[in-house]
């Protein structure tokens, strides 16, 4: 009888590890005296496998905990500073355009610095991997910078060189098939590839092709986390971007998940909820979005690889900081966000355009988007709607005059002399403003369009 009830309590750990009655029991057991095992009545050999059992049980319960990732630590602070030393990286077609304009504005507002390339919006003109030196090069970053929020192919090491100690990271990730399908309409691909449908790109495309402008494609995020070409269809190469990706970011946004998104970017940045509050930009528009057979999507499923184990890690990873934020607390915090929002547009009278029908700050880059025309400018209204080639032209402006007055320059050189980005070049002498540099040009490249690919 003895020995039944010890193989069921036995039973009872192995199984229910995780329950209370089990690790009750487990408790019991480890004060029980082992050199009085009478005391216990219990039988030395059962005892024996008992405490074999529980050692193992909690063997497990230790690994277990060892390999689950815990409670964030900027989820378990009460009370903390607002974050200004920031660094995002800008993946393609992820909304991150959206969230490019929360930190160019709160950066404005608060009078911070950026890392700003020469021209247009991108260091390294999307083809090579970043180095600091792109930002050490430009005359308009002569003072360390707060906010690092710009397209380049991601180097975790060389980014760390030009910012401050106590920067925050982040990035934001968007379901694999949904990226690509935006990507392919909204930066031409199929047509830079000699008129090739959807359908047909996939099919005659294998996951290594050479990429549109030398920097768009399968597996975006995968790129532009640092990934060569030749390790495209390497899943182990994969798995540790994964890995890597994971230890340098604190938080990773899920594009899908947006709301949720801004409500932990707030309490990551140690940031008001009316700080994160934004505008549907860079959307492409239902008539431009191509169809896809059945066939081809599931072969862009396995061309897409890699992308999906960086997407379904975070996804998973989101879905834990939403549980340790708190399901209740997530749901009244997206409320009042939203309620916010509306207020905004209210009181601004945003109102939503085909970008064809904008001009100037609010005219974004493509023409199969949407832009907003702005109906109250005062109260900081417009900078919600600015394009993003505009209102880093803005920052160029402000910055190149607070260097000047730091180090106790003259006034500055005329317009000329330094390379601005699309917008100035566009009043000064229009034939050039369809082409100019990249910020930096390759030894034999070619000149490069400015681009939009938030």
């Amino acid at each position: 009888m003895r020995s039944e009830v010890m193989s069921e309590s036995v039973k009872n750990v192995v199984e229910g590890e995780q329950s209370g009655a089990g690790r009750r029991w487990a408790m019991s057991m480890l004060r029980c005296p082992v050199l009085r095992f009478r005391a216990c009545r219990l039988p030395f050999k059962s005892l024996v496998v008992s405490l074999v059992a529980l050692l193992l049980v909690y063997g497990a319960l230790l690994m277990d905990q060892a390999q689950s990732p815990g409670k964030p630590s900027w989820l378990e602070f009460k009370t903390c500073s607002p974050r200004n030393n920031i660094a995002f990286l800008k993946t393609h077609k992820c909304a991150s355009s959206a969230i490019q304009n929360i930190l160019l504005r709160y950066g404005d507002n608060h009078d911070l610095n950026f890392a700003l390339p020469n021209v247009a919006n991108y260091f390294g003109s999307g083809r090579r991997i970043f180095e600091a030196g792109m930002v050490w090069s430009s005359p308009f970053n002569k003072v360390t910078p707060n906010i690092f929020a710009i397209h380049t192919k991601w180097n975790y090491e060389e980014v760390k060189k030009v910012m401050p100690e106590d920067t925050v990271y982040f990035t934001i990730v968007r379901e694999p098939m949904a990226l690509f399908r935006s990507l392919f309409d909204y930066s031409n691909i199929g047509e830079k590839a000699g008129g090739l449908t959807l359908d047909e790109y996939v099919k005659q495309n294998p996951i290594d092709t050479k990429r549109t402008l030398g920097y768009l494609g399968y597996n975006q995020m995968t790129w532009d986390l640092g990934t060569p070409l030749q390790d495209m269809s390497n899943l182990t190469v994969a798995h540790e971007l994964v890995q890597r990706t994971d230890a340098q970011f604190g938080l990773v946004l899920v594009a899908e998940r947006m709301d949720e998104s801004l409500v932990l970017l707030a309490k990551y940045l140690c940031w008001e909820l009316r700080d994160v509050l934004v505008l549907k930009v860079n959307s492409l528009r239902d008539e431009f979005k191509s169809s896809i057979s059945e066939e081809s999507r599931k072969a862009l499923q396995q061309r897409l690889a890699p992308d999906y184990l960086l997407y379904n890690h975070f996804l998973e990873r989101f879905d834990q900081q939403v549980e340790a934020f708190g399901r209740r607390r997530m749901a009244a915090e997206v409320a009042r966000l939203r309620e916010l929002m509306a207020l905004l547009v209210t009181t601004c009278n945003f109102v939503r355009k085909e970008a064809s029908d904008l001009t100037g700050r609010q005219k974004p880059w493509s023409n199969k988007v949407d832009g907003f025309q702005v109906g109250e400018t005062a109260g900081g209204c417009a900078p919600y709607a600015f394009g993003e080639l505009y209102f880093l032209d803005v920052l160029r402006k402000k910055q190149q005059k607070y260097i000047a007055k730091k180090f106790g320059l003259p006034p500055g050189p005329p317009m000329g002399a330094i390379p601005l980005g699309a917008q100035e070049i566009k009043e000064l002498n229009p034939k050039r403003a369809q082409r100019f540099p990249s910020d930096e040009k390759r030894k034999g490249g070619k000149l490069s369009t400015v681009r939009g690919q938030g």
